[in-house]
């Protein structure tokens, strides 16, 4: 038999009881919010960009700007643009020979444009402040698709030597860097998300890596993880890898046409010159060693072969069965070989391969902190330094890149920092990653 419930009398609700207030608890979740979780970046990076903004804009009214490339920079576009001369032997500027590809000539007549060569650096100041936020901006997305910490994501801003780089100093290579984070975001966020759009994103993505080539050759450092990222975006094509591979060829032609109309050979072997000598009083990374070792062949091609051995090892013990799948690639260039799970491997494979490039660098000068300061946050992160020891080798290696002249002391700090990363990525992330594969039948 059913009761029936007087409508006079409802059920009773259950009442609320608030929890205890504990404001030291709660102050302590919010610090670790802030702090380890990578949903506090939501509150971190707005407030860290409007503060670089602010940086920035009181770098360039309190400190004044010094003069070093731009100025040649200037000189060598004049002597292109308003002089005619296509011949890169004899373009040069007060610091020497044009040695950069055209896209670097392109930008910097722009440049010229605006700030009317040498009587308005203060506008140029303000384009690169531009660059610095926009190129900050792109950093920030692709740390949050990779899910760091806002301690890590911090540690992006904490350079005072990259702020001078940028807004103090005009160097070319923050175009590259610009053109790098670019690229490397486009094939993050491809990694992240499952889409049929790989073939239009590795095309472009190969198009944005050939206008940072066109700017400077360090992107180059990159090319293996661009080669090994290409083929597992394309799922193991050849076709599409080798289309999108023809883009850089594509764009370095478009970018330089009037120059190898001209004199292909001279520019050729201005822009791309491999056997270039570097200065030994700027090298920041090598004053332990002499000069004479310095610019030792032998000295240059062991650098190359231990790059080419770190690279090696890294990608075949992250992708152990690369060999047999880019034979199979071979075989059938229009079949699908792979289907892998890319959220970790694409990102850690470019921004790797370009910080052992670095690591075994011929020379790095002042400038070249910019090729892979962005890349640290990502790098520490993935090394599982605890945040304290993250901070400690941070500022160890931000000493080193301020030091001033370039001395023995930072130079043996430096290396011995960036190869006991090196050496934390590998104990920590070199284990094959690529376990969850389906391939396809034949």
């Amino acid at each position: 038999m059913q009761t029936v419930r007087s409508e006079d009398n409802p059920p009773k609700k259950e009442e609320f009881k608030r929890p205890p207030i504990d404001l030291l608890q709660d102050l302590k979740d919010g610090i670790n919010h802030v702090v380890y979780n990578p949903l506090g970046n939501k509150i971190v990076m707005p407030l860290m960009f409007l503060l670089e903004s602010v940086l920035l804009k009181y770098v360039i009214a309190a400190i004044p700007y010094t003069e070093i490339d731009y100025k040649a920079y200037m000189e060598q576009v004049e002597m292109i643009y308003e002089e005619g001369n296509y011949n890169y032997l004899e373009i040069t500027g007060g610091t020497g020979p044009l040695v950069y590809p055209a896209g670097h000539v392109l930008i910097f007549r722009v440049l010229n444009y605006f700030t009317e060569g040498m009587n308005h650096i203060e506008v140029g100041q303000k384009i690169f402040r531009y660059l610095y936020l926009i190129t900050l901006l792109m950093q920030y997305t692709c740390y949050y698709q990779l899910r760091l910490p806002p301690w890590c994501v911090v540690l992006a801003s904490l350079s005072k030597r990259l702020h001078s780089i940028y807004v103090l100093r005009l160097f070319n290579d923050c175009f590259t860097t610009f053109f790098m984070v670019l690229f490397v975001l486009l094939y993050t966020l491809r990694s992240n998300n499952s889409t049929k759009m790989s073939m239009v994103i590795s095309t472009f993505g190969s198009l944005v890596y050939s206008m940072a080539i066109s700017v400077k050759m360090n992107a180059l450092l990159y090319l293996p993880g661009y080669l090994v990222s290409t083929y597992l975006i394309n799922e193991g094509k050849l076709i599409n890898c080798l289309i999108s591979a023809s883009v850089i060829l594509f764009w370095q032609v478009i970018v330089s046409l009037r120059f190898l109309r001209s004199y292909p050979v001279e520019y050729l072997a201005g822009a791309f010159d491999f056997s270039r000598q570097f200065m030994f009083k700027w090298s920041v990374n090598w004053q332990f060693l002499d000069e004479d070792a310095f610019q030792d062949r032998v000295f240059h091609t062991t650098l190359l072969g231990s790059q080419f051995v770190a690279v090696v090892a890294m990608t075949l013990c992250l992708y152990p069965r690369l060999p047999l799948d880019a034979w199979k690639s071979l075989k059938a260039p229009f079949t699908q070989v792979v289907i892998a799970d890319l959220r970790f491997i694409v990102p850690f494979l470019l921004m790797t391969s370009n910080f052992i490039g670095v690591l075994f660098s011929r020379s790095l000068h002042y400038q070249f902190l910019s090729w892979y300061h962005w890349t640290l946050p990502c790098l520490i992160y993935w090394s599982k330094l605890p945040m304290p020891l993250g901070f400690i080798w941070y500022i160890c290696h931000e000493y080193c890149w301020n030091s001033y002249p370039p001395n023995e002391k930072a130079c043996i700090l430096l290396f011995t920092l960036n190869a006991s990363l090196l050496c934390l990525l590998a104990i920590n992330c070199m284990r094959p990653v690529i376990v969850n594969i389906k391939r396809k039948q034949q």
